[in-house]
């Protein structure tokens, strides 16, 4: 127990609990009120929730499943200055040869490489991958090696940003079940993106964040080359404006909570859901319901019987008979593990990155989501989300997957 928790149970027994002297109780978080899905109003509501500002003149462009890998080798291989990768799983085999190779040859060339792996998602990492990049001239590190102060208290985040002007990011892992289509058993299913533009500072920031806990080292200032840029009022949000929110642990609400509930609460005509771990909290369920309730075209496409971890299966199906009876429509996808985490708000609003929606992501762990209002992305994210339901069965009024 660290010592300041022992302090403030300490005070709690000889002081009283501070909560029992108030007749106003506690609640738990959720957002209320209207929120506009696009435009001054999204961008506004953005900044009051996550504190984070849309930025325009960004560019997005799909990477999933194995496609994920030919886009980050493409960009390692362009760089110039910088390359800056933070993963929750990399583990050796093929995927990871091919990151290892395309890191060391950039890393020869005088390219600054900078490598933070999460230990526990990261069996062999240590002994098998870190070594070769070192060897190469990148510098590797594991965040919060194990044992620490908060052992769940993990980085949940991916991100991979290259010179300071792009940036990949989504659901992926480096490991083999990332390769291929996400159609066979073994290939996972998976939604990534590449981004271009301003927005790719704030990637960049969350990376940092977590560079100088590891190592107590600021980046150089040439690693943000936009932040000399002017910063924009918010009165001409539109069109290629995006943000990349960042989610830390918080004893009461993080990021990760308030983005979710602001993205849901902004669907005033769709809101399609690719939820790999979905077990969503009260707050949250009581949200979806809502929108579902107010004429919102609300689906959830899940994983089916090949989740891996099988206690959220169990959780995940538990949330069904309430979400149905509320007009929600849900799919489990069939044919791999659906590992993807994103959000389709009506017309042109898109969300993907790395927050689940379990106590993990909503509490303790450092997660980061992309957020970009952008008509040609989200129809894009409409035809891959209408492509996945093909290969998905929709859950009937009885709670089962319809064949």
């Amino acid at each position: 127990m660290r010592w300041w928790v022992a302090w403030v149970v300490a005070a709690s027994v000889l002081t009283g609990c501070p909560v029992a002297c108030t007749k106003e109780r506690s609640k738990p978080f959720q957002l209320t009120g209207e929120v506009g899905s696009h435009g001054p109003d999204f961008a506004v509501a953005l900044y009051q929730t996550v504190g984070v500002r849309m930025a325009p003149g960004n560019r997005l462009t799909w990477a999933n499943n194995g496609t994920v890998f030919d886009v980050m080798v493409e960009e390692i291989g362009r760089a110039r200055s910088s390359v800056h990768l933070v993963m929750f799983i990399w583990r050796p085999g093929r995927a990871s040869d091919r990151l290892v190779e395309a890191m060391a040859e950039r890393a020869r060339a005088g390219v600054a490489c900078r490598v933070l792996v999460d230990p526990l998602g990261s069996a062999g990492f240590e002994t098998n991958v870190k070594p070769r990049l070192e060897a190469a001239g990148c510098r590797a590190h594991l965040f919060r090696p194990l044992p620490a102060d908060e052992n769940l208290a993990r980085n949940h985040r991916k991100l991979l940003v290259v010179d300071g002007r792009v940036g990949v990011t989504g659901g992926l892992a480096i490991q083999d079940e990332w390769l291929g289509e996400g159609l066979r058993e073994s290939e996972w299913r998976d939604t990534n993106a590449r981004v271009v533009g301003p927005v790719v500072e704030q990637m960049q920031q969350a990376f940092a964040e977590n560079w100088q806990e590891t190592t107590g080292e600021l980046l150089p200032v040439s690693d943000f080359p936009t932040l000399a840029q002017p910063v924009p009022g918010l009165d001409d949000a539109g069109a290629g404006w995006a943000a990349f929110v960042g989610s830390t642990a918080n004893p009461e609400v993080t990021r990760a909570e308030r983005l979710t509930q602001l993205m849901v609460r902004a669907a005033t005509k769709r809101l399609w859901i690719a939820q790999s771990y979905f077990t969503p909290n009260g707050p949250l369920s009581e949200l979806l319901r809502e929108r579902a309730r107010a004429g919102v075209d609300v689906r959830v496409l899940a994983p089916g019987d090949l989740n891996d971890q099988g206690i959220i299966t169990v959780a995940q199906r538990a949330s069904y008979e309430a979400l149905l009876e509320a007009g929600v429509r849900v799919w489990e996808y069939q044919p791999s593990m659906m590992h993807a985490k994103t959000m389709l708000v009506d017309d042109r609003l898109v969300l993907v990155g790395s927050i689940n929606y379990d106590p993990l992501s909503f509490n303790v762990l450092e997660e980061g989501s992309l957020v970009m209002e952008d008509l040609d992305a989200a129809k894009q994210m409409e035809a891959f989300f209408l492509e996945d339901l093909s290969h998905a069965r929709e859950v009937g009024d009885t709670g089962q997957a319809r064949r």
